[in-house]
């Protein structure tokens, strides 16, 4: 029997512990790619000894995130911007695959009521 739920891994963005934004991606690799892309984004606004040591992760500290979220655990970076915390995280969660829909086209088709 196939089985129903699937993993996925819920990619988040909080600051000062307010959720700000939420992905999902289908593998490890894309759930490090989004966080990786996030944190890019907002590098520019880190305070200097995180902007360095975030840096760092960017070039080659990320064994570490690809090895937790391979084996199926939480992985999460954070770092300071003045005086907000910026906490980027990704998650294994068992989620339902998503339906693929057909569209069918309604001239002529009895089901549309035409």
């Amino acid at each position: 029997m196939r089985q129903l739920l699937k993993t996925a891994w819920r990619c988040e963005v909080t600051v000062d512990g307010l959720l700000v934004r939420t992905e999902h991606a289908a593998t490890p690799t894309q759930a490090l790619i989004w966080m990786r892309v996030s944190v890019r984004t907002l590098l520019s606004g880190f305070d200097a000894e995180d902007r360095e040591r975030t840096f760092r992760w960017l070039d080659h500290g990320q064994w570490e995130a690809v090895i937790r979220l391979r084996a199926g655990e939480p992985y999460a970076y954070t770092a300071r911007a003045g005086a907000s915390v910026i906490n980027w995280s990704a998650r294994p969660v068992r989620a339902l695959p998503v339906a693929t829909v057909t569209a069918i086209p309604c001239r002529g088709n009895p089901r549309c009521g035409t």
